[in-house]
This record gives structure tokens, sequence and C-alpha cells, in this order.
């Protein structure tokens, strides 16, 4: 799945900081995408809103980078005793283009019953 944080630094070689702050200003934009469907954790895992930060971004090319990033989630479930908080680190490729930063960014829904026919 392609997300893109609109921008004009197309060609501009911009600093891994000034990546961060464009990144940082618009992080709610591509949130949902990047956390994707916790249920492979469990049924009850939750995403604890505003926890999503930057842990960092590397340049792997011409006009393209990785972000490693992570963010808080939690599962109760009182019939099991369990109420935990866990932090997870996911990586996600991007690249500058013409229209602003592109992430590639993998889906990870469970899919449905129909799917898997």
């Amino acid at each position: 799945m392609r997300k893109i944080i609109p921008g004009n630094i197309y060609g501009q070689n911009p600093s891994l900081k000034t990546l961060q702050e464009i990144i940082e200003r618009s992080l709610s934009e591509i949130e949902e995408p990047l956390i994707g469907d916790l249920s492979y954790f469990s049924e009850n895992a939750r995403y604890e809103p505003n926890s999503m930060e930057i842990v960092s971004i590397t340049q792997t090319g011409e006009s393209i980078y990785s972000m490693s990033y992570r963010f808080k989630w939690t599962i109760f479930n009182g019939c099991l005793d369990i109420n935990a908080d866990e932090f997870t680190t996911q990586n996600v490729t991007f690249s500058v283009t013409p229209e602003g930063l592109e992430f590639d960014i993998i889906d990870m829904s469970r899919g449905t019953t129909s799917d898997e026919l």
C-alpha cells in the first residue's frame, strides 16, 4: 500500500533531520496503516493513541530511506487475567518523489475467510 506525505523536497537532498521533522508533522496521516491490524498479537490488542515515535531514519539508496518506528499497544482481558503494555518496533521504506514522501507500507490486516478461499 502506498501512502504519500505531500511535500516539495524532490531533488533537494534533504537531511535526515529534515525528513524526520516532515514526517513527525504529518504522522497522523500515515499512523493507521503503519500500525496495521494488531489482531495478530491478540483480538484484544489496542493501539495506545499518540504513542508512535520515530526511532531512526537511514538512507538506503538514492532518494530511498528506511524508517524505524515504535508504538505502544495494550492488551486487557479480565477473564484471562491479562493486562499488558508492550512496545513494538517496525520498519518501513519510503522514497522522496516529486509528489512528496512516498511510503511503501505492507498491509498487515487479517484476511477474511473469503480471502482464504
